[in-house]
């Protein structure tokens, strides 16, 4: 059980630095205004290794959210936080499976929102059950991925509101907060079950 919960901080730490160093190896790709999945979109010299990086944190991000249901039957929790983080699993499965510009690949993208809810998902069902602190940075990490989706959503109908230059920066914000929370989410619920046992 220890070591499936330990693939959310896993994940988290390989998610960050892979998507750093992979769009590091491309010329002329800036980090501060494009995307991770142009990393790895068709016709980029990284089409393939982007696409099993992705799928491959996708795999692992389910795991984790299986691991977490686990957690939480196996202490009398609610499983709902675990559901809305496999969605997340499944929808980068879906993009990595799928690479830009495919059209399901915005279709995953989206459908990601179910999974970002996730940290609001485990302050409400979880409540104190993990101490108040952990409710606490959950619902603080709703609130950050709550603004980051709000400002990655905005070109479509607010394109004045920030410069498109900052794009990438806007949405590696809502990534890396996400995958920062799930770390933090991974080495509590290991702590929770390492006291339980004693």
């Amino acid at each position: 059980m220890k070591k499936l919960l330990s693939l959310g901080w896993i994940t988290a730490v390989a998610f960050i630095l892979g998507s750093i160093l992979l769009g590091s190896q491309l010329d002329d790709y800036s980090m501060i205004s494009q995307t991770v999945s142009e990393i790895g979109e068709k016709g980029s010299p990284l089409y393939v290794p982007w696409q099993i990086f992705s799928i491959g944190i996708g795999l692992l991000f389910f795991l984790f959210s299986m691991a977490m249901i686990g957690f939480a039957r196996k202490h009398k929790l609610s499983i709902i936080p675990g559901i809305f983080l496999a969605f997340y699993g499944l929808s980068q499965f879906g993009i990595g499976w799928f690479p830009s510009p495919h059209p399901l690949h915005n279709v995953f993208g989206l459908s990601m929102t179910l999974g970002y809810l996730s940290p609001l998902m485990f302050a409400l069902f979880f409540r104190n059950r993990m101490g108040k602190t952990f409710k606490m940075i959950s619902i603080t990490a709703f609130l950050l991925v709550a603004l980051a989706i709000f400002l990655n959503l905005t070109p479509a109908f607010a394109p004045d509101l920030y410069s498109l230059e900052y794009y990438g920066i806007v949405q590696r914000f809502l990534l890396f907060t996400f995958f920062l929370y799930c770390a933090l989410l991974s080495l509590k619920a290991i702590d929770y079950a390492t006291d339980a046992a004693k």
